[in-house]
């Protein structure tokens, strides 16, 4: 129960669009001190970078917390990578890359090292099915 309370905590992330009115509050201040001007093409652009690098965090952290409610299971990418001792910021950039991935849609091939058929892991197979196929 105490898990599911600290879950409820998760929309406190959907105040991210603060963070764009204050990037957008400080280029204005730039543009006022330095008396140039910005387009708005490229604050778009840089909108959706921070967007898309936000994205990819959640992501990322969405995955580690999947694998590690199911304490680690040994066929996970967790246990593959050898991240269970592995200090938070090596774990998090795992996870970042595997979501970055995950975005550019390079990162849904089966690794070498796993030899699982969709018998033994329907689950993952569903889910591998529910993102390739919509």
């Amino acid at each position: 129960m105490l898990k599911l309370l600290r879950m409820a905590k998760l929309f406190r992330l959907f105040r991210i669009n603060r963070l764009f009115q204050h990037i957008k509050r400080a280029v204005m201040a730039i543009e006022e001190a330095l008396n140039i001007r910005v387009s708005d093409g490229f604050t778009k652009l840089m909108r959706l970078g921070i967007g898309a690098l936000v994205l990819a965090h959640w992501i990322g952290c969405f995955n580690f917390m999947l694998v590690r409610l199911y304490n680690f299971p040994s066929d996970s990418w967790v246990v593959y990578a050898g991240l269970n001792g592995e200090d938070p910021f090596t774990q998090w950039s795992w996870a970042f890359f595997k979501a970055l991935a995950q975005m550019i849609m390079i990162g849904f091939e089966t690794p070498p090292f796993t030899n699982v058929s969709c018998d033994t892991a329907s689950e993952w197979c569903s889910i591998e099915n529910w993102i390739t196929l919509g």
